[in-house]
């Protein structure tokens, strides 16, 4: 029987525009071949629903959709007024820290 356990997860406290703090969990794994693809499920625990499993080419290139899907879910929480917080801090999460940048320094 093949293992189901995540293969990354990160939680984080998050601070809604209401003012309630909630413990929120993505699960990214474990990656599946579907045909020539591949699938990223992700897994959110605490709030909001979990999208549909994220597909690539390759497992790599699932993965790191994945990882950029719930970045940008989080980034539009924060636009929309809500806080991404450390685990139980009132320190802001440095997103700068989630998701390598991709783009070439000059």
């Amino acid at each position: 029987m093949a293992d189901s356990s995540p293969i990354a997860e990160r939680s984080f406290d998050l601070l809604k525009p209401s003012g309630e703090r909630v413990r929120f969990t993505a699960s990214f794994g474990p990656i599946y071949q579907s045909g020539r693809d591949y699938r990223c499920p992700v897994r959110f625990a605490g709030w909001g629903d979990s999208p549909p499993d994220i597909w690539g080419q390759d497992s790599l290139q699932a993965f790191l959709l994945a990882v950029a899907l719930v970045h940008s879910i989080l980034q539009s929480f924060i636009e929309r007024g809500g806080r991404v917080l450390y685990l139980d801090s009132d320190q802001d999460f440095c997103f700068e820290k989630f998701v390598v940048d991709h783009e070439p320094s000059a």
